[in-house]
Order: C-alpha cells, then sequence, then structure tokens
C-alpha cells in the first residue's frame, strides 16, 4: 500500500513539473513610431449625403445609415454614406465642443471617444451633437501617475450614444446585503 501511494505521488509530482506556464515571457512592445502608417495621399475621400466632409466621416449613430456606396475607380477612393435623416445632424468639431461644454482654463487638452485616445491630428474629427452621451472632464490631478509630473491638462472624455453604451447607462446596481426595514 505504501507503495501504491509513494508511486502516485511521484506520477502526480512529475506531471506537475512537466508543465509550462501559460504566461509569456516577452510582452510584445509597440511604439506609436514603430506602426506603418497609410500615406495621406491614399485615404478616402468622404460623402455624407453627396456632401464631401473631407478624409475623415464624422460620428453620429450608425440607426441613422441608409446606405453605403465605395467607388475604387479613382486613385483616392471614395465612400458615399446616405442617411435616413439628411440634415438632421448637427456636426460639431472637437475645440467646437470644448468652447460649448468645458469651462476649464487648461491649455492643454486630450480628447477621449467611447474610452479610445485619440491621436494624431483630430482638428477636422467631427461629432453629431445628438450623439453624444455624456462628456466628463479629468485633470492631471485624477491620475497618480501624471499629478506632478504634466500642469494644465484636461481629459476630456465624450461617451456616445452607441447601443453599448445605451444599454450600460440604463443598468442598475444594487449594492449591499443586508435588508433594512423602514418606518
Amino acid at each position: 500500500m505504501r507503495l501504491i501511494f509513494m508511486l502516485t505521488f511521484c506520477l502526480f509530482a512529475a506531471a506537475a513539473v512537466g508543465q509550462t506556464s501559460p504566461v509569456s515571457e516577452k510582452v510584445n512592445v509597440v511604439y506609436g513610431n514603430d506602426v506603418k502608417k497609410f500615406h495621406t495621399n491614399v485615404q478616402p475621400r468622404y460623402f455624407l449625403d453627396s456632401t464631401l466632409v473631407g478624409n475623415c466621416l464624422p460620428l453620429f449613430s450608425m440607426s441613422e445609415i441608409k446606405d453605403v456606396k465605395i467607388n475604387s475607380d479613382n486613385k483616392f477612393g471614395e465612400v458615399y454614406v446616405a442617411t435616413k435623416n439628411p440634415g438632421l445632424f448637427r456636426f460639431m468639431t472637437l475645440e467646437e465642443i470644448k468652447n460649448k461644454y468645458v469651462k476649464s482654463p487648461a491649455p492643454a487638452t486630450l480628447y477621449m471617444i467611447d474610452n479610445n485616445l485619440l491621436k494624431g491630428n483630430v482638428t477636422n474629427l467631427k461629432i453629431d451633437e445628438n450623439y453624444i452621451l455624456n462628456i466628463n472632464i479629468l485633470s492631471e490631478s485624477d491620475f497618480g501617475s501624471l499629478k506632478g509630473s504634466v500642469k494644465n491638462l484636461d481629459i476630456i472624455k465624450i461617451t456616445t450614444k452607441s447601443e453599448e453604451n445605451l444599454e450600460r447607462a440604463n443598468q442598475i446596481y444594487i449594492r449591499g446585503t443586508e435588508l433594512q426595514a423602514g418606518l
């Protein structure tokens, strides 16, 4: 009996030692400069209801899209987006949103849309004002890693009315495990 127990114990120990960790020893780090980017001369031109809006399609509700057509005949490529209610949108640049809704003297601003940090030239990016669910303003003092190293920085976090965000906003969280009777 003792021999069987020792043999079983040794087999289990050998099997446990032979397993490898599922966690990789190497972490892949990619810097923004290392990512290959498209040349500016190959970005498509976007048309919204037959009106040229530039090289960046404004953000608006996907449920408003009626039809999308792509013309790849010319050098740049063209994307035509037809909407269900043309002229209903009130597009604003990020700077216009900041000037209208944010009351802060900070000269530097980082923008986040739906928890994604915007990089590059964001001056031409527009958002439909009706598509904004809420705007949260954070400062460098809200982040321990930025406190003291960066001065006068605002982080404008814009949440859109996507299906996922609307579903999350309508959730009700109940805390606690005890019931209390009121008088």
